[in-house]
């Protein structure tokens, strides 16, 4: 139910329309991954659908993603959704709901459509099918289409609490300091720190921590070597762009070791950040931190990621 969505108080209060009939536009409901989107809209339906009875059978479908009356689309990964599936989807909605009142259609991933496929459920959005209604969830407002847009009620989410991601995650991760750890680098998004618990990734964020130490040897060599390895996977696979995260996290922490520790990202390694932050002096932060901002903008396109990397790790420590 809606009362199990938190810290979303915006986005509740227009799901709450939703179930009461006061909204029947479509909505565009952005925000990061892992923030409650998709969930807050599950959790209307079976406001909506079970008229508050928790143990009603549209709750039970729900839960195991079986209800007929929920359809759903998103991007494989690494991908667009094409226009085929928009096709698929609008076609489904054709009929009445089978079981319940409202048909809910979910599109998640708005922000990763191909222009055809957006283009295509423009015109179901403008006059959407009776008893239906949708929700397109993005992480980018610039990313959809403008005129999907202005067919849509916008509904922001916030990123979440560090404090309610922790304790969300201290159910499944039973050392607190890699919990808490987990919760910074997600930045406010539950689904991105359990993701992270359960993949490895401080395996990845050593490498990345590795490659910057490789620069105060003085030998560049080794540090290409190494930023070739890290991204030697495909462009559109999350390694690279995690890669870049956690180099922006490290530079980050590497500044603010020296002012308050307590505020670190990588609260596990803070010993080791202050020693290399000392190592590193002003100078080469600042050119780290400068050529960062750079990176990050190139980084979209996601081309030549490594080129960009070794250009700066070049400027820095040449």
């Amino acid at each position: 139910m809606l009362s199990d969505v938190k810290e979303q108080e915006w986005g509740v209060r227009y799901l709450k329309k939703v179930v009461d009939g006061s909204i029947v536009d479509p909505l565009l409901l952005l925000g990061e991954e892992g923030v409650g989107r998709r969930f807050s809209v599950l959790e209307a339906a079976k406001e909506l659908w079970s008229k508050g009875n928790p143990d009603s059978p549209h709750c039970y479908q729900l839960d195991h993603g079986v209800h007929p009356d929920l359809i759903q689309i998103k991007p494989a990964e690494g991908k667009e959704i094409g226009i085929d599936a928009v096709r698929d989807l609008i076609r489904s909605t054709v009929t009445f709901p089978s079981l319940a009142k409202v048909r809910f259609v979910l599109v998640d991933g708005a922000d990763r459509m191909t222009s055809a496929a957006g283009n295509a459920l423009l015109k179901t959005l403008e006059q959407p099918p009776k008893r239906t209604q949708f929700f397109l969830l993005a992480e980018r407002a610039e990313a959809v289409l403008p005129t999907i847009r202005s067919r849509c009620g916008v509904v922001r989410y916030n990123r979440l609490s560090e404090d309610f991601v922790q304790k969300a995650l201290s159910k499944t991760v039973t050392d607190q300091l890699r919990a808490l750890v987990y919760t910074r680098l997600a930045e406010g998004s539950v689904g991105r720190a359990s993701s992270y618990s359960g993949a490895g990734v401080l395996d990845l964020r050593d490498r990345v921590l590795s490659i910057v130490k490789l620069g105060l040897n003085g030998d560049l060599s080794p540090i290409f070597s190494s930023v070739d390895n890290l991204y030697s996977k495909k462009p559109e696979d999350d390694e690279l762009s995690l890669g870049l995260r956690f180099l922006d996290f490290i530079v980050r922490d590497l500044v603010m070791v020296r002012h308050d520790p307590s505020r670190l990202v990588n609260l596990d390694i803070a010993e080791e950040l202050g020693s290399l932050s000392g190592k590193l002096g002003d100078n080469r932060l600042r050119t780290l931190r400068k050529g960062l901002q750079s990176l990050r903008d190139r980084s979209k396109s996601k081309i030549n990621v490594p080129f960009h990397v070794k250009s700066l790790l070049t400027s820095t420590f040449a």
